[in-house]
């Protein structure tokens, strides 16, 4: 009997035993499972925050995905610079115990992204873009730095490329840089880019042909004189600019008979002068400046004197600033197209024959501002409801002969004294000193031409 009850304590007593082991493991297990799911609740909140940046950023964007797909493109260039800002910044998300989700979204330098990860900082993106933090991407977004349309005379391409030189030596010349070559007399540019010329070309020719692309000739104290036809050819590029350097005086100078009627200077592109020199054009066969396209004055003292026309343009002629001096034989400028003046100070002298004048125009001309005197036997009128610019017109029943000199006074005050060494029937003039309303007074020779009053923008008074 006692046997058997020692048997049942025993029993006993490995049942409770059994039990508690049986409770301790029952705990072990919950807190083992409770956990787990403790971490991905962390986890998962962690994954919608990122998410819900993520699209705040999309949105801001745009919605577009091609936005990110450009602006991956654009920093792919900045891989290897980005690699030590990705890596530090995946050790500061493996530091701060951050599970890193899906892939790896590479912004700014490989900037790692994906659940709590530090995004790069105050990353700089392409230029001045800060990208970190408080992102700005998309709308606002300024990428590669700041660009200045400095010039349209200038193509990107060739913003930064090298100047190259042509020195010329008289019968001939030497040259330092790309696009050049030399054949005895004839120098031949077949790139774009900036060309300085200096010294003196006896009889020779500069000959421009290339793809399509801006030249510009710096004109260092040069002198281009061809016997034989145009002293500078250009038979293609998308623009050819005359830049006269500071302080100095340039010569362009043609001769011979031409195969056609063409000029010193002959372009089937168009031309453009500008710069703080002086270039002096002499059209010995026919005309100063020809352009089958536009030709435009933006600057320097450009002197012409041709047997035809000092300018000779199919499309258009403009003034914008600049001193220009023009004597034609025939025109002082002349063009198919349209004429434009809104600056610089121009004078234009038209030839002897009866049917040529100061200015020639068979389209639109304007006259918005600058000061010029014009004349000649005839004279384009300006448009009138385009020209803004005070401008007055006088013209001769009968032609007036050389240097006789016209005078115009308003209130007793000299506005213009003007004269020609041809014959001629015009003069028109526009300047910062002409008032609408006022009353003008024409003298031509000493005699009384009679007065007018200057009522609108373009006035033209008929002396009979």
């Amino acid at each position: 009997m006692r046997m058997n009850l020692k048997k049942a304590g025993a029993f006993l007593s490995a049942l409770l035993l059994a039990g508690v082991l049986t409770a301790c493991g029952d705990e072990s297990s919950q807190k083992n499972t409770g956990s787990q799911p403790a971490e991905s609740s962390v986890s998962s909140d962690s994954t919608e925050e990122s998410g819900n940046s993520e699209e705040s950023s999309t949105e801001e964007n745009g919605g577009s995905s091609e936005n990110s797909t450009e602006s991956s493109a654009e920093n792919s260039s900045t891989e290897d610079s980005g690699s030590s800002e990705s890596s530090a910044s995946s050790e500061d998300s493996r530091q701060g115990g951050d599970t890193q989700q899906g892939s790896d979204t590479q912004q700014s330098g490989n900037t790692q992204q994906g659940g709590n990860t530090q995004q790069g900082g105050n990353t700089q993106q392409g230029g001045n873009t800060q990208q970190g933090g408080n992102t700005q991407q998309g709308g606002n977004t300024q990428q590669g730095g700041t660009s200045n349309a400095e010039d349209s005379d200038i193509d990107k391409a060739d913003e930064e490329k090298p100047m190259k030189y042509i020195y010329l030596d008289g019968t001939s010349a030497k040259f330092k840089g790309e696009g050049i070559s030399v054949s005895g007399n004839k120098i031949f540019i077949t790139k774009g880019g900036d060309y300085e010329i200096s010294g003196t070309l006896d009889n020779g020719q500069i000959y421009i042909e290339n793809e399509k692309k801006k030249v510009r000739l710096h004109l260092n104290n040069c002198s281009i004189t061809n016997k034989a036809g145009s002293a500078v050819f250009c038979q293609q590029a998308k623009k050819v600019t005359f830049n006269s350097m500071p302080g100095t005086v340039n010569y362009i100078s043609d001769g011979g008979t031409h195969d056609d009627d063409k000029g010193a200077i002959f372009s089937e592109d168009t031309v453009v002068f500008k710069g703080e020199g002086e270039i002096n054009i002499t059209g010995v066969y026919a005309h100063g400046v020809q352009s089958d396209d536009d030709i435009i004055v933006k600057g320097g003292k450009l002197n012409i004197k041709a047997t035809k026309s000092c300018l000779h343009s199919n499309d258009g002629i403009e003034i914008l600033d600049g001193t220009l001096y023009c004597d034609g034989g025939t025109n002082g400028i002349k063009t198919d197209g349209y004429v434009t003046i809104s600056g610089g100070t121009s004078t234009f002298i038209g030839g002897t024959r009866e049917e040529k004048g100061s200015i020639y125009c068979d389209g639109s001309f304007t006259v918005t501002g600058g000061t010029f005197w014009a004349i000649g036997n005839s004279c384009a009128a300006p448009d009138a409801s385009t020209t803004t610019a005070n401008l007055i017109g006088v013209v001769f029943g009968s032609s007036q002969a050389p240097n006789t000199v016209v005078d115009i006074t308003s209130g007793g005050n000299k506005i213009l004294s003007i004269t020609s060494k041809n014959n001629f029937r015009s003069v028109y003039y526009c300047g910062a000193n002409l008032l609408k309303n006022a009353t003008y007074q024409v003298t031509s020779g000493g005699k009384d031409c009679g007065s007018f009053t200057a009522g609108n923008a373009v006035t033209v008074y008929t002396v009979s």
